[in-house]
């Protein structure tokens, strides 16, 4: 899927929690990392609409949203970004980094 920086805000305002994860299929740590980052949002973050984008094929939105490298995570919680990491995190510190945006939205 392919979005421009219009369509992107567009869908992050529309959506309570977005968490987009921008990756490239040559790069090892983005294909080691994603089923990991879709099963913790999947089990504990239902109500987060996770994106994955191809940052080769999206990279003038990668570049707008100052995404540099991949993996880049950007978290969104009501229309705003709350959390982003680029390159490697840990899952432990990517679950602390959603659960509370996620706690006071949802619960």
């Amino acid at each position: 899927m392919q979005y421009d920086v219009l369509a992107w805000e567009e869908f992050v305002k529309s959506n309570d929690a977005v968490l987009l994860y921008l990756h490239n299929d040559a790069c090892g740590v983005c294909n080691t990392l994603h089923p990991q980052v879709r099963a913790l949002v999947n089990g504990k973050f239902p109500r987060i609409n996770m994106v994955d984008l191809d940052a080769v094929v999206n990279c003038e939105l990668a570049g707008q949203l100052r995404m540099l490298s991949i993996p880049g995570i950007i978290l969104y919680v009501d229309g705003r970004e709350v959390f982003r990491a680029n390159g490697m995190i840990s899952l432990g510190e990517l679950e602390q980094k959603i659960a509370r945006p996620y706690n006071l939205m949802f619960e």
